[in-house]
């Protein structure tokens, strides 16, 4: 959150929310530092049936972001090609092609010619050719600005649209998205009242929104008037920075009272961090508090779309997710907060892959300022380091080699508020996989995990079986900790025998991660 908002820019955009989560950070800064481990492991049970089937196992590790096209770009062609051989190629990619933090030289607008017709590309094209190698499909992130705030007029935009988007498809057949916007509920309206602007003042209205989207669909609808079925492109937006009615509901107003039979918005796009506690834009809740927030936001669209007759499959594509919007932070020193994020983004993928039609986002694969976001290490005294994944690409590393359906798995005796032991488990014919984790966000408690395994997959039953125990923690698949074992440990191996039933243990200190997998021998 707050990439293209946070420090100044060409734009004009401010730095001053970040004043605001600084704030309220420093305080549970104090409680993360004054915490000590708990005495001893408290018990906790999970139950497995390997026996059911709740269908395909959600893949968020697919669903990913590269920060914008300044975002380490020496990098990124190797990134692409080590996400790739680990396993973690993904079906959608999102990327900028019009970022705030990027020179204007490098905005996809500055780049088209309506007169001539022409888009000269070759500046972003390293960053579009890494995304469509690293995924299946990419996302491409447009958003309006200079529109917006007038400086181009309202007439321009449908065609300029349509040039772009016909431009990056002719070049890139892997853009499948477009999404409208990035937090323009922030962008034009939340920072510009945390300076005491009037609401009635500021560059955009929450009943604004609709008028800048609708040329979008249409240069889309024109742009795949040309294109196969099956690689037309999707539509969505408006990419707001938090699930706010205030903006949500008149968006959703005008699209239904859209008269246009051509009118599309193939996903919802929003964003996942914190709510505003006022209109001021000064009080931010942070989700980290209690990720439980998030486990109810289908359900609440759901209900905006029935409210409106608008059809109830739109997807909801969550496009940023994070514990740590902007520059947040739990201690000043990262190397806790590092753990954190890898069991905190853990979590969120939990309560969404328990919402119908709602798909999250990991943000992102190197973030240009903020280094607890970071997947692959970034921030280290002699810079980048190639090849290495941060816990956080650790746990994606470990969602990739989970089993393809998703099987029943509850955990008994184990959660005060959101705060406890989760897992997700899965089969399919080359064995079972499980992963449990203890979110801890900077509680202290530990647990003793005793999970019970029944119903086993017949293929794992009665014969020898290759258990596998993989862990991350503050000491364990942690380059800061200890850089000689930066990747994702192995730290248990051996043939087990399951019968019918099959029982582990495992320890879990704050915020660990365990991957249990079980494969014919």
């Amino acid at each position: 959150m707050y990439t293209s908002t946070r420090l100044p820019t060409r734009r004009g955009l401010l730095a001053g929310a970040a004043a605001s989560l600084l704030a309220v950070t420093s305080v549970q800064s104090v409680a993360a530092q004054a915490a000590e481990p708990s005495a001893s492991p408290s018990p906790a049970a999970v139950s497995v049936d390997f026996g059911s089937r709740e269908g395909q196992l959600p893949r968020p590790e697919r669903l990913n972001n590269f920060g914008n096209v300044t975002a380490w770009p020496e990098q990124r062609a190797g990134d692409a090609k080590f996400l790739n051989k680990q396993g973690l190629h993904g079906d959608v990619y999102r990327i900028w092609l019009s970022s705030p933090n990027a020179a204007d030289s490098l905005d996809v607008f500055n780049l088209c010619d309506l007169k001539t017709q022409r888009c000269d590309l070759s500046k972003l094209d390293a960053y579009l050719t890494e995304a469509s190698t690293v995924s299946d499909s990419v996302m491409i992130n447009l958003n309006p600005t200079d529109f917006v705030e007038g400086k181009r007029p309202m007439k321009d935009l449908e065609p300029m649209l349509e040039l772009i988007v016909r431009s990056v498809k002719t070049k890139y057949p892997r853009v499948k998205y477009v999404e409208a916007f990035n937090e323009p509920d922030w962008q034009f309206y939340g920072q510009q009242r945390r300076q005491g602007i009037p609401p009635d003042k500021t560059t955009l209205q929450p009943g604004d929104l609709y008028r800048f989207y609708e040329p979008y669909y249409e240069a889309v609808n024109k742009v795949n008037k040309g294109l196969r079925r099956a690689d037309r492109i999707e539509l969505g937006g408006p990419a707001l920075s938090w699930l706010d009615p205030k903006w949500m509901k008149p968006f959703l107003d005008d699209y239904a009272a859209d008269e246009n039979p051509h009118k599309r918005l193939d996903f919802l796009a929003y964003h996942a961090y914190l709510t505003w506690g006022d209109d001021t834009y000064k009080k931010p809740t942070m989700y980290k508090g209690d990720l439980r927030v998030v486990a109810s936001q289908r359900e609440t669209l759901l209900g905006w779309l029935k409210e409106r007759r608008i059809h109830q499959r739109i997807p909801s594509y969550v496009t940023e997710t994070g514990i740590y919007p902007g520059p947040a932070y739990d201690d000043t020193d990262p190397k806790k907060d590092y753990v954190r994020q890898a069991a905190g983004m853990a979590t969120y993928a939990y309560y969404f892959a328990n919402q119908p039609d709602s798909y999250m986002f990991n943000w992102c694969v190197r973030h240009r300022v903020e280094e607890r976001k970071d997947q692959l290490v970034t921030r280290t005294p002699n810079g980048p380091v190639n090849d290495t994944f941060t816990p956080y690409g650790n746990a994606m590393l470990m969602q990739s080699r989970m089993k393809n359906t998703r099987v029943s798995a509850g955990v008994s005796g184990a959660l005060e508020g959101d705060n406890g032991v989760y897992a997700m488990a899965s089969k399919d014919r080359s064995g079972a996989s499980l992963m449990v984790w203890n979110w801890q966000h900077v509680g202290d408690r530990s647990y003793r995990a005793t999970i019970d395994m029944s119903r086993m997959p017949s293929e794992l039953r009665n014969r020898p079986v290759r258990q596998l125990m993989y862990r991350i923690d503050q000491n364990t698949s942690n380059y800061f900790s200890d850089p000689a074992k930066a990747g994702l440990q192995l730290v248990d191996k051996k043939i087990v025998r399951p019968g019918r039933t099959h029982t582990a243990t495992v320890d879990l200190a704050p915020n660990a991660i365990y991957l249990i997998v079980l494969e014919r021998a």
